[in-house]
């Protein structure tokens, strides 16, 4: 079964965001202001506002991979065996 580039981004990006939801510690901030929401009245909007963080920070770092491993992907075009000693030239095959 074959997917789109757009399947496997969306895929890829799942994954990830799962994975990030494993480590709950980098989320502390976030649940944190959650604490603070219920107990002293801060708005729930700061709640929000660093889980949206949290998670775009993964979104970003997931590009970035996607963005290396594009780069990385570019190949040289094949160049001329020039080493007389190689085994693939025929000018020392003749000798």
């Amino acid at each position: 079964m074959r997917r789109g580039k757009i399947g496997r981004f969306l895929s890829g990006l799942f994954f990830t965001l799962v994975w990030r939801l494993s480590f709950w510690m980098m989320s502390l901030p976030a649940w944190i202001t959650l604490i603070l929401h219920f107990t002293v009245g801060l708005s729930l909007f700061w709640f929000w506002a660093t889980l949206a963080v949290w998670l775009l920070s993964g979104i970003f770092s997931y590009l970035t991979i996607l963005f290396a491993r594009r780069c990385a992907a570019d190949k040289e075009e094949e160049k001329e065996n020039k080493n007389p000693y190689s085994a693939g030239n025929e000018y020392f095959k003749k000798r």
